[in-house]
């Protein structure tokens, strides 16, 4: 990884100020919306299938996230699939929930048929079902085995599990054509042919709602600023890079949070605040002997 070259991104992601058009839940649409604020992005929130094509149009990425899918859902994320293809955006996908329904397992494999994906991003669970579904390893129309949104107790990402998973990362990306990230304790991000292993992260980043989604928005917010201000946009490795700086540095803002969180004796409210401090007053010079990123 050539890290003197990407650190630079953070700072340019504030400098331009990439626009993400979000079409996500409405769980965690506001924490969303602030964490992409927060790294230096500029979140618009918009899903009606009559507008999403023109915010689209106006925009640098696109976040697609299938946390509370609506009647409308379909339609809108695909609209704004086609356009962001049209115009070569980088398009995120969180594929949330897959395998709680029949439902929303097949609203995400119809997006992902129409729509090419930039980056896929999941818990372990999520990445593993989606793979299953694909390969045809797991019926789509039957409700599959899962924890509702959060990742199964036996998918929780260990030394022991790391290397199986890394293999289902590079499957996936194999078979989508999209960097794939799976988070977790240690989290990884892959190309169908290299893989990185994040090691910054902290307990207290599950348990808060909407960290996966707000880092959704960070990640998206790297990619624009990747896809659009610098060298190597459109490869494969270059976004592998952009991703996996973001998820880094993600969890190094986490890690952050939490020391002072410990330190106020604070809890997961107080975590939460703390989190989002670290994210907005995050800058370059913090990378320093701060990320633990491991090539693969």
């Amino acid at each position: 990884m050539n890290l003197e070259h990407w650190v630079s991104l953070t700072g340019l992601v504030r400098e331009k100020r990439p626009l993400i058009h979000c079409i996500t839940n409405y769980v965690t649409a506001g924490d969303v919306a602030n964490a992409i604020l927060a790294c230096g992005g500029s979140p618009v929130m918009a899903d009606h299938p009559e507008e999403v094509k023109e915010v689209t149009g106006i925009s640098n990425c696109l976040l697609l996230n299938t946390g509370t899918p609506k009647e409308h859902s379909k339609a809108a994320m695909e609209n704004a699939g086609l356009e962001a293809n049209r115009r070569n955006l980088p398009v995120i996908l969180d594929p949330v929930g897959i395998g709680i329904s029949a439902y929303r397992t097949d609203l995400i494999l119809e997006i992902l048929k129409k729509v090419k994906t930039t980056v896929i991003r999941g818990n372990a669970s999520e990445l593993r079902i989606l793979l299953n579904v694909l390969t045809g390893l797991a019926a789509k129309s039957n409700p599959l085995p899962t924890h509702g949104v959060d990742v199964c107790p036996e998918d929780q990402i260990t030394g022991d599990n790391v290397t199986p998973l890394m293999e289902t990362a590079k499957a996936l990306s194999a078979l989508t054509g999209a960097v794939t990230v799976i988070t977790g304790t240690i989290d990884i991000v892959s190309t169908q042919k290299d893989t990185r292993l994040i090691k910054n992260g902290c307990m207290e980043m599950s348990q808060i709602t909407g960290s996966g989604c707000m880092l959704d928005g960070v990640i998206a917010s790297y990619a624009a600023a990747a896809y659009d201000f610098t060298p190597l946009s459109t490869s494969q490795n270059g976004l592998l890079e952009a991703v996996s700086l973001a998820t880094a540095v993600y969890g190094l803002c986490g890690e952050r949070a939490a020391r002072k969180t410990n330190e106020s004796q604070g809890g997961t409210g107080s975590f939460h605040r703390f989190f989002m401090d670290e994210i907005s007053c995050f800058r370059e010079s913090d990378l320093k002997g701060g990320l633990n990123i491991e090539i693969s």
